[in-house]
């Protein structure tokens, strides 16, 4: 059976590729915690995130093909590949229409990364 495909390795200056939580250049490995973290998160279907979902990032996203922070900003104008909830499912928020945004993957990147 093939292996999962590697990872680039997280350290800076490193260009290794990490497989089974091992860096090939380094040697670096994933932490404990890194690990414990996974193990209870569960998969994308288990969050909430299966075909249902799929269907209706696939609609979010024929229906509003352009990022909304990017027409905001004035600047740039990108098409959205990501979607994103605007109340977040394990904070209580729903898939529907009216919590969802579509977003590049750079501001969907900045609005994940500050927890919104």
């Amino acid at each position: 059976m093939p292996s999962r495909a590697g990872v680039p390795c997280r350290e800076r200056t490193c260009t290794g590729v990490v497989r089974n939580g091992v860096c090939s250049q380094c040697g670096s490995q994933r932490t404990e915690k890194d690990r414990a973290y996974d193990a209870g998160r569960g998969s994308a279907a288990q969050r909430g995130y299966n075909a249902a979902w799929q269907r209706l990032r696939r609609m979010q996203l024929a229906r509003e093909p352009l990022c909304a922070d990017c027409l905001d900003g004035g600047g740039w104008v990108r098409l959205a590949t990501e979607v994103h909830h605007i109340i977040a499912l394990r904070a209580g928020g729903e898939n529907s229409f009216d919590n969802l945004m579509s977003l590049c993957k750079s501001h969907h990147s900045k609005r994940t990364g500050r927890g919104e």
